[in-house]
């Protein structure tokens, strides 16, 4: 059985023997990269091209490349601004699109299918630990221009979108990546704010990522989303409408990594209705992981029947991602033609700033290595 339900990280820019191996004997549904496997453009593409080479089927890249502070790119293309920006300044709606573009053009020539972007989350009166300047606006309205505008701009160069957080955490009380997040808000609240973007951009991108976030208004005080039917089934298809491809965000971050060992998060997780499930930094758990949910899936009627429509759901999403790149333009054959158009971006989008306002994108704060079965967490690499 292939590991259709499983995404995974890889802890550095080369493959290690152990990764090879798991790679080839689970083939993962998904790779999620992160800027610890990014020295340069070459190397990427080689890291990129030789998993692909390894599974069985080769798995979707996936990435967190929002620009500002989310940017895995950082080194590679500098200067990209934070969804925050575009609001700052004219031609919102337009640069909103061009960003969308050149990302998308930049994960095409890597061979990234997936931008794990955008953040359709609505911004409170302060932006929680975790989420400064990611949002695109404080009201609907705003956020579905905007990211849409980003959405469809990664769609017409062939890569493939995914929103996030849903039902949506801008009024959360934390960063999920360290602790519990509480929105504290009721379903009617909910239902007419936090989960418009989804209702609306959801189908249209095709796939969307259930958050840590705990709601004590909709369901258990301490329950995160990702485990929640109530929230991943219920909110996500009966409420916001949405058919497509439902992928947990890392499920080693501790808002939800304390609820028990991996394998029992990833029961709950695809119990809770999720398709795909992210462990983002222990790949030498994952052979574990799916050793576990083959027996369970033997045993367990039901929980065999929830895989298989997560299974269908993810090859849905794998003819969605071929369609976009058929209706798209070829990939860029020189990582130059990259960089140019970022220039012609960037300089645009500072023209467009309010006088005298400087943009400066955020550092890297985060570098240390990871490496497996040393206990790290890989919370380094998380923002």
């Amino acid at each position: 059985m292939d590991s259709d339900f499983l995404g995974i990280g890889l802890t550095d820019k080369s493959l290690t023997e152990l990764e090879r191996r798991i790679i080839r004997e689970t083939s993962p549904y998904a790779v999620v990269l992160f800027g610890r496997n990014i020295a340069e453009a070459e190397q990427l593409r080689d890291l990129v091209r030789e998993v692909k080479s390894l599974a069985r089927r080769p798995p979707i890249f996936m990435i967190d490349e929002e620009g500002g502070r989310v940017d895995r790119l950082r080194h590679l293309i500098r200067g990209l601004p934070s969804a925050e920006a575009f609001a700052e300044g004219e031609e919102p709606v337009e640069l909103s699109a061009w960003l969308g573009r050149l990302i998308g053009m930049a994960l095409r020539y890597f061979d990234i299918e997936v931008d794990l972007a955008p953040v359709v989350d609505i911004r409170g009166e302060s932006a929680p630990r975790g989420l400064e300047r990611r949002t695109f606006g404080r009201d609907p309205e705003t956020v579905i221009n905007l990211a849409g505008a980003f959405m469809r701009g990664l769609h017409a160069t062939g890569t493939a979108s995914c929103l996030k957080h849903f039902p949506g955490i801008g009024v959360g009380s934390a960063d999920p990546h360290y602790g519990a997040t509480v929105i504290d808000v009721g379903l009617e609240e909910l239902t007419k704010r936090e989960l418009v973007p989804f209702a609306r951009l959801g189908n249209e991108a095709g796939a969307i990522m259930i958050g840590h976030g705990t709601y004590p208004q909709i369901d258990e005080p301490d329950l995160p989303a990702t485990l929640s039917h109530r929230v991943s089934t219920e909110l996500l298809r009966d409420v916001a409408g949405f058919e497509g491809l439902a992928i947990t965000d890392d499920m080693e971050m501790h808002a939800v990594s304390d609820f028990g060992p991996y394998e029992m998060i990833t029961e709950r997780s695809l119990l809770a209705g999720n398709d795909v499930v992210l462990f983002c930094s222990h790949i030498e758990r994952v052979p574990d992981i799916q050793a576990f949910v083959r027996e369970k899936s033997q045993r367990d009627a039901k929980f065999a029947g929830r895989l298989r429509e997560a299974a269908e759901r993810a090859g849905k999403y794998r003819t969605h991602i071929d369609r976009l790149r058929r209706a798209a333009p070829p990939p860029m054959t020189s990582f130059d033609d990259v960089i140019d158009e970022a220039v012609r971006f960037v300089d645009r989008f500072e023209k467009t700033r309010p006088e005298g306002q400087v943009y400066e994108p955020a550092v890297d704060r985060r570098k240390e290595s990871r490496t497996p079965g040393k206990g790290r967490t890989g919370r380094e690499e998380w923002t």
